[in-house]
């Protein structure tokens, strides 16, 4: 598998524990260690949507981060990945 396909594997399963965590959170919201939790998996997440950035371009349309040209049409969007 290509770095830019792992990297986006990542950030899925970095996104599935945040939202999985945050579903438990609701009904458990004083669980120190589950917070940690996903304290601990945001930091990953928003680490590993930075590194994509850097390297791939944006994610999506808010990550557009040039102000002077709209550089999300530039390169193949993240679901245009070769089979």
């Amino acid at each position: 598998m290509d770095s830019r396909k792992e990297l986006l594997n990542k950030i899925r399963e970095l996104e599935f524990v945040i939202y999985d965590t945050g579903l438990y959170l609701n009904t458990h919201p004083t669980d120190q260690e589950a917070l940690r939790h996903y304290h601990c998996h945001r930091e990953l997440l928003e680490a590993a949507i930075d590194e994509y950035i850097s390297c791939y371009g944006p994610l999506t349309m808010d990550s557009v981060l040039s102000k002077n040209k709209w550089t999300w049409i530039e390169k193949p969007w993240p679901w245009e990945l070769e089979a």
